[in-house]
């Protein structure tokens, strides 16, 4: 038996970056096929409130990822003024779609998330997408063009409406059957499951 889990993820989640060896691995060891949801409310064109930063939760955040990193030999470089300013994800996202739809989305995100987390580098720079592309070996400009159609903007927009509905507010999120399992911290619990549910491979 195989089971569908949906990945709601953020390139903009330090999170999402440092959860995504270990739910890569997850799929390589039980047998779940991973649905991978590029989720932006920014990327899928939404008005976004600038909210209030509490202090001590953001200091908290930055203690917590830099020690997860730390203690799994992970690169993370914060940007400049993070979060009151960050880059737009727009592209990435959109890139996402196309990427699956070409069969090297797990080599797009591996790369997306170390150049800008793990070397701190800003996605709309336009070196950025031009060495990405290099480094997979595809047409920079085939890419973009797929990248700026209509039709992937909309299957943007889709994913976060379906994010929205099923009550998606973090990321990462895991969503089994419409039931929510949030964060970094419960991948382990999500492991537990799959066992119980005999699926490890």
């Amino acid at each position: 038996m195989t089971i569908n889990i949906e990945v709601f993820y953020s390139f903009q989640s330090p999170y999402s970056y440092l959860a995504i060896e270990s739910i890569y691995d997850i799929e390589a060891a039980y047998d779940v096929e991973l649905l991978w949801q590029p989720f932006s409310a920014k990327a899928s064109g939404q008005q976004v409130q600038v909210s209030t930063v509490i202090p001590e939760k953001l200091s908290y955040l930055i203690e917590d990822t830099k020690r997860f990193a730390a203690e799994h030999n992970i690169p993370l470089e914060f940007p400049e003024e993070w979060p009151q300013s960050e880059y737009d994800p727009g592209r990435v996202t959109r890139g996402a779609v196309v990427a699956g739809d070409l069969g090297f989305l797990k080599e797009y995100n591996f790369k997306v998330f170390h150049r800008w987390w793990g070397l701190g580098l800003d996605p709309n720079d336009e070196n950025f997408m031009s060495e990405l592309c290099d480094e997979l070996d595809i047409d920079l400009g085939e890419f973009l063009s797929k990248v700026s159609t209509s039709d992937t903007r909309e299957r943007v927009k889709g994913i976060y409406k379906r994010g929205k509905k099923l009550g998606v507010f973090d990321t990462p999120t895991f969503v089994i059957d419409k039931e929510r399992i949030v964060g970094l911290d419960k991948i382990h619990y999500l492991k537990e499951r799959l066992d119980r549910l005999g699926l490890k491979k």
